[in-house]
């Protein structure tokens, strides 16, 4: 007899190439939850978010610094490669072999 540990979750929803999930509401870059899930484009876990990149007196938003799940170093990723925030995860256009090979983030 198998028995279920606890619910089982649906999948998320594809609508064509971007990774949609429908129960999460987006937000703006200024809001990105701190230490939240960063998703590669699979949907592959690939790190946590650790702080904003931006010049907030501009209104310009360059990145995050992501605390990487393979090693726990700390990279950038730009904003160009990101594609969703929502309040609960931050989800990129990234693969998982490129997220292992982001340059460290240096302090400036």
């Amino acid at each position: 007899m198998n028995a279920q540990a606890g619910p089982v979750e649906d999948p998320p929803r594809y609508i064509g190439r971007r990774r949609m999930f429908e129960d999460e509401t987006p937000v703006a870059w200024q809001v990105m939850p701190q230490h939240a899930p960063v998703g590669a484009a699979d949907g592959s876990d690939i790190g946590t978010s650790e702080s904003l990149l931006a010049d907030l007196d501009e209104d310009i938003f360059h990145g995050i610094v992501m605390k990487r799940k393979q090693d726990g170093e700390k990279v950038e990723i730009p904003a160009r490669r990101i594609t969703r925030i929502t309040t609960r995860r931050v989800i990129t256009d990234l693969t998982a072999s490129e997220a292992e090979s982001l340059a460290p983030y240096r302090e400036r």
